[in-house]
């Protein structure tokens, strides 16, 4: 069973021990953390330079310890877009469901606890597996956006906004 608790600062260890492979570092990260291979405080860095703003960050686990991670921060200064980021699940775990399990418990927490009515994920259009993901959870690709462009690794990737309305949970 997949629960979520408030990021520590000692899973910045595990979290950033799943990432072996920079392009899925990038796809991950979108550029908020620029150094690969990522390290424990550079994680830390990035939530501390954070710290005090609208941004916090939950821990996935099961039965077995730390299994995912999400951030999560508010858009707007009445508190009722929420994005979610920095989404990951352990690569050990992957394919029990937990990418899907723990972005939908995220949204829940967003509706639920934080008032949220609308909550956002950004995405790479060249990461079908977490659109395909996010879609299961009831995202859909925000309408009237167009993607962005965003350069990486030499290359220029696409990033779309997709979204979750209150109404529609």
């Amino acid at each position: 069973m997949l629960r979520l608790k408030p990021y520590a600062r000692q899973d910045a260890q595990a979290v950033c021990s799943w990432f072996t492979d920079e392009r899925a570092f990038h796809l991950w990260s979108a550029g908020k953390l620029e150094r690969f291979p990522m390290r424990p405080e550079d994680l830390n860095r990035y939530y501390d330079e954070n710290e005090g703003s609208s941004l916090w960050a939950m821990t996935a686990f099961d039965e077995e310890g730390i299994a995912g991670h999400v951030m999560m921060r508010f858009l707007d200064e009445k508190r009722t877009e929420l994005r979610l980021g920095l989404i990951v699940v352990d690569g050990s775990r992957r394919g029990r469901g937990y990418g899907r399990e723990m972005v939908s418990m995220a949204a829940r927490y967003a509706f639920d606890y934080a008032g949220a009515k609308r909550v956002t994920i950004l995405v790479f259009l060249e990461n079908p597996a977490a659109i395909r993901c996010y879609e299961a959870c009831g995202f859909r690709m925000t309408a009237g956006r167009s993607p962005e462009k965003f350069p990486c690794m030499g290359e220029e990737w696409r990033l779309a906004e997709m979204e979750l309305v209150k109404t529609d949970v």
